[in-house]
């Protein structure tokens, strides 16, 4: 195990306690300031860009799920062209509501969507998003029901969302898809009745694809609340389609053991009392903590950044947005032939080689989040190099020796841990 101290002129960089960055198994503490914002590429999309079929794997809710190749979830994706996209709906909504300073991400596929929203309507925006997770921190919930999802339980800190309530006349909720409405206005009726100030604000449903039929789109009005979408598709049920793919489910690991030295690691210890989009986050100094923690680690212990021409960067469940922005700067860097990003992910999806049918591959993990509990990971191809980016514990280490077995498999050669 490699331990090495910190030089002093980086540490003179930083307000806290830095202290040094120990590779296998270590912390260090990072929270310096700096620009983040970004101003948003508008772009038009059109169906088949967005929206591919998939069979959902053991679901008789809705047997079908649209997977959007650009999301950066189920299929890796340039980090470039997937922000593109989110920061094109997040620009459009900057342009109709510009003095809004709450958005709402839900989980678990539309987090980064919802915080790349929150970035384009400016640094001093607060973020949350909905969490199936435990977070001891927080001590009351608004607690609803996603009915189609494979993971039905969804909740909300009302602490979190009472502290930037007051501070916005608008609120932004952030989806990947609205396909009827009818999750959303449980959750604003639930919210209203505990937060009866939420009444006389502005509500925007906001998506990347927008499939209601008018009579929901009439109803949500109703209720109070705005649609607006970067892509707005007709309303229809794609079971009879789907049912035409023989699908299985995804794989067991591979077996076989991997060598100790292809492993690097680096623990951030955040500070007592430190927020996450889960409690909610001012957009601005959640991004710079980010990426600013990154550079931190790369500028002390340059093995830490990717080699190799292909690399990809691994987000886990419900935390997206970090990684997806540091593989956005990697990509910036020029450093690479090829960067892609995408992520775990808790839904069960089947697997289909048929020529136009978007998930080829897929293995099961053990969640880095929960003991015991399963989740995936889709389209897996080779890469000389792999960054994973969670906020997962740095206990859970079963979770990242699986999904390190799965990369090394793949024929990857290097496999970097880094815990925001």
């Amino acid at each position: 195990m490699m331990e090495r101290n910190m030089i002093k002129e980086n540490k003179d960089r930083f307000d806290g306690g830095l202290s040094y960055v120990v590779k296998g198994s270590s912390v260090m503490n990072a929270v310096p300031a700096g620009e983040s914002y970004r101003l948003p590429e508008k772009r038009e999309y059109t169906q088949d860009q967005l929206m591919h079929l998939a069979k959902r794997f053991h679901n008789t809710k809705r047997t079908y799920l649209l997977v959007d190749p650009l999301q950066g979830k189920h299929i890796p994706v340039s980090p470039a062209e997937c922000l593109t996209m989110l920061r094109s709906l997040g620009g459009r909504l900057k342009e109709e509501f510009p003095e809004t300073r709450l958005v709402v991400g839900f989980a678990e596929t539309a987090t980064a969507i919802g915080a790349a929203v929150a970035e384009c309507m400016g640094r001093n925006c607060a973020y949350i998003q909905t969490t199936r997770e435990e977070v001891p921190e927080v001590n009351s919930w608004i607690e609803f029901r996603e009915e189609h999802s494979h993971a039905t339980e969804q909740k909300l800190s009302a602490e979190g969302f009472a502290a930037a309530l007051d501070n916005t006349d608008t609120v932004i909720f952030v989806d990947d898809e609205l396909s009827t409405g009818k999750t959303l206005v449980n959750m604003i009726e639930q919210l209203r009745a505990v937060f009866p100030q939420l009444c006389s604000k502005q509500i925007v449903a906001a998506s990347i694809i927008n499939r209601m039929s008018d009579e929901n789109i009439e109803r949500l009005a109703m209720h109070g609340m705005i649609c607006r979408q970067l892509l707005k598709i007709d309303n229809i049920d794609y079971t009879e389609t789907v049912n035409s793919f023989n699908i299985s489910g995804a794989s067991d690991l591979p077996d076989g053991e991997i060598p100790e030295d292809i492993i690097k690691s680096a623990y951030l210890l955040k500070e007592e009392g430190s927020r996450t989009p889960r409690t909610g986050v001012v957009i601005g100094e959640y991004t710079d903590s980010i990426l600013a923690r990154h550079s931190f680690i790369t500028s002390e212990d340059s093995s830490m950044l990717p080699a190799g021409a292909d690399i990809a960067v691994i987000g886990t469940e419900e935390c997206m947005y970090p990684g997806l922005i540091i593989a956005e700067e990697l990509e910036r860097s020029g450093r690479y032939d090829s960067v892609k990003f995408h992520a775990t992910t808790r839904s069960p999806i089947g697997i289909c080689n048929d020529e136009d049918y978007p998930i080829f591959n897929g293995y099961k993990l053990q969640s880095f989040y929960e003991k015991g509990r399963q989740t995936f990971l889709y389209d897996l191809a080779r890469y000389d190099s792999v960054l994973i980016v969670t906020d997962s514990a740095p206990e859970n280490m079963d979770a990242v020796t699986e999904l390190e077995r799965l990369l090394y498999h793949y024929g990857c050669r290097e496999i970097i841990v880094e815990r925001i």
